[in-house]
């Protein structure tokens, strides 16, 4: 840190001095450049007017991520300004063409200062080393280069690439990692173009003045218009083609270039926040309405990102949200500025004539205290916006609690994927079982197989934790796997003792997306030989909600082995009417949140009765889950058909617990409702 702190005020330092000494050479050679122009020749207006306009074909691309450089031609003209007519007019032309360049590249004004000054020096530099070779200064009159000024020009050259890159590079070590080998590779192409300017192009100057500087001048413009097209592309790669936005590349290098040192406070890292966006709301729209509506959606929130923020300050992520840079933000006004950016989203967007709720939730991460790094930020930033939409606030602030669920939940994966992959860590992961109970007849009909896992230094590891770490990862099939197999293994089990229960098994995005599901699940039945009438899969509503296309598909390999597709947590998703109908189900669960509390509420009482008539009318079963008393069976029980599951007909529990529980009467649910 003291290392950074030293750089940056090396740099801050640098800037300074330039400044200072740039303005002691300016003002004093201000009364003579007005003397001089008074009587000026016509030859000297137009090499004058070349460097204000020779920077043209550079106007309007932007800003660039290193803003102690940038690509100028006029130092060749201002050469030959200084060496025709002298010191006043040189300086003067050579700092007017820079504040030109500097404005017309939308340059900020520390970088216009910064390239103004360095210009100036190198041209004091200059002039200082060629008096210093001869005693006789050049003085060309439009007669060109003689060879006795040869060596004093070498020294000219010699001392204005000297000071000019020697700043150059102090200040380019300053603010970038790589120092002062990281400087000097990013500067070779000005270098390159330096030299040509100064070594060719000065010296034509002298030789071919007025509208001859023209045709010298071609070349100058002919490079800018090139470097023009290149800046150019580079800016088109660093934006989202969707909405223009700046894309991944593009928001690492705004924000590289928004951390550059601050002069004001040189000691200090300059403030910045990123605030994520999180509009998952709009996937959403794409599958209901199709991508073209979707996309149309996502351009009309951008635009009012940008109309708010600016379109240097916000990005798009293909993890699905908007990332807004806020230069100078604080701990102090994180949560309100993060709030500001999502309010700006919260109201409808009207698109066709048809209103839409993006839902947004906004999570800042803040640089340098919660990292520099562009992707560590981001990433912090959208773990700070997950906790706000959990805990149902419009935005959030990281705090390292949530880095340390992110740690947390990284080595539950190492150490699961671990135990999974090692036959002897198997007795670390248990299945239990809860009862899946026919509320009318009291009939045990099945059971849902749950995962537990108890790691052997951890102790035991809370199924949701588990579950939240492991459902989007790539160690999800392999639990998936292990959880087929000793589900359908206890199955066999219960079968052979004249007890046909079905066991309902948990599957998540990853494994939708395996394509060998169908197959595994196939392989499964084949090796404990069991009817397809004894496995069940569940799907939350979630992943039907998300990717229904992907459910489809699998649902449909899954009915052609003959296995019940069953979907979970109904209520909690959005599904639509037309998906229940299209989908080969055969279960919907109705979500605990409808059926906890259904007693003496009569607006969960008429969602449950809808649900059940339409399943019905469906062809499907109803399984309620949250099942807690004994007063919601009664009141469920008066809808025919319906299977409770819940803390009412039994907690979850190892595979001979639930014998013991249910082994002295295997048709009824004689067990006692176990305490809580």
């Amino acid at each position: 840190m003291l290392w950074a702190r030293g750089r940056l005020l090396l740099g801050s330092s640098v800037v300074a001095a330039a400044a200072v000494v740039a303005a002691a050479l300016l003002v004093p050679a201000l009364p003579p450049f007005v003397r001089f122009v008074a009587t000026a020749p016509t030859e000297f207006w137009i090499t004058a007017a070349l460097a204000l306009v020779v920077d043209v074909p550079l106007f309007g691309i932007g800003r660039r991520r290193e803003v102690w450089i940038r690509p100028t031609a006029t130092p060749g003209l201002a050469i030959a300004i200084l060496l025709v007519w002298g010191t006043a007019p040189g300086y003067v032309v050579q700092a007017a063409a820079a504040v030109i360049s500097a404005w017309g590249q939308r340059q900020g004004w520390l970088g216009g200062v910064f390239l103004v000054s360095r210009l100036v020096c190198s041209l004091a530099a200059a002039e200082l080393a060629e008096r210093l070779v001869t005693s006789v200064p050049i003085t060309s009159r439009g007669i060109g280069l003689t060879n006795e000024d040869l060596l004093p020009f070498l020294a000219l050259a010699g001392a204005w690439f000297t000071v000019s890159y020697g700043l150059v590079l102090l200040v380019g070590a300053a603010v970038l990692r790589g120092g002062i080998r990281g400087a000097a590779v990013r500067v070779r192409a000005e270098l390159l173009r330096s030299l040509a300017q100064v070594l060719l192009v000065a010296p034509l100057l002298t030789v071919f003045t007025g509208w001859w500087d023209v045709l010298a001048a071609l070349p100058m413009l002919i490079w800018n218009e090139r470097t023009r097209d290149t800046l150019r592309g580079e800016e088109i790669s660093r934006r989202e083609p969707v909405t223009g936005l700046l894309n991944h590349q593009g928001l690492q290098a705004r924000l590289e270039g928004l951390a550059l040192y601050d002069p004001l406070r040189p000691r200090d890292p300059r403030p910045i926040g990123v605030v994520f966006v999180n509009v998952d709301a709009t996937l959403a729209i794409g599958r209901s309405l199709g991508w073209d509506t979707h996309e149309k959606v996502i351009r009309a929130a951008a635009d009012r990102l940008v109309d708010t923020f600016g379109a240097d300050r916000v990005g798009r992520l293909t993890s699905g949200g908007f990332v807004v840079l806020v230069p100078g933000l604080t701990e102090v006004d994180a949560l309100a500025s993060a709030t500001d950016v999502a309010r700006t989203l919260q109201p409808v967007i009207v698109v066709d004539d048809i209103p839409f709720a993006i839902d947004p939730v906004a999570g800042v991460a803040l640089s340098p205290e919660h990292g520099r790094e562009f992707d560590i930020l981001a990433f912090r930033a959208q773990l700070a916006a997950g906790e706000a939409r959990r805990a149902h606030q419009l935005a959030g602030v990281y705090v390292k609690q949530s880095q340390d669920v992110a740690d947390r939940r990284i080595a539950i994966l190492a150490e699961l994927r671990m135990a999974l992959l090692d036959p002897g860590r198997y007795a670390e992961i248990t299945v239990v079982y809860q009862p899946q109970v026919e509320v009318g007849t009291r009939r045990l009909v099945g059971a849902e197989a749950l995962v537990r896992w108890t790691h052997p230094d951890w102790g035991p590891v809370a199924p949701t934790e588990l579950l939240d770490a492991v459902e989007a990862s790539e160690v999800m099939p392999l639990l998936t796997r292990h959880m087929l197999d000793r589900a359908a293994a206890q199955a066999r089990a219960w079968h052979e003792r004249g007890r046909p229960l079905r066991v309902a098994v948990n599957v998540s995005m990853q494994d939708l997306h395996n394509p060998d599901l169908p197959a595994l699940i196939s392989d499964t039945l084949r090796r404990y030989g069991l009817p397809p009438s004894c496995l069940a899969i569940e799907v939350t509503e979630r992943l039907l909600v998300v990717d229904s296309a992907r459910v489809s598909r699998a649902a449909e390999e899954i009915q052609k082995i003959g296995v019940a597709l069953s979907l979970d947590d109904f209520g909690t998703g959005y599904a639509s009417i037309q998906q229940l109908r299209i989908l080969p189900l055969a279960e919907v669960k109705i979500d605990k949140s409808y059926v906890h509390g259904l007693v003496g509420n009569e607006t969960k009482a008429a969602i449950v009765r809808s649900v059940h008539d339409l399943a019905t009318a469906l062809g499907m079963s109803v399984v309620a889950e949250g099942v807690e008393d004994a007063a919601t069976a009664s009141a469920l029980a008066r809808l025919p058909g319906v299977i409770g599951q819940g803390w009412h007909f039994g907690h979850p529990v190892p595979a001979a617990e639930f014998d013991e529980q249910w082994g002295r009467n295997r048709d009824s649910a004689g067990a006692p409702n176990p305490p809580r």
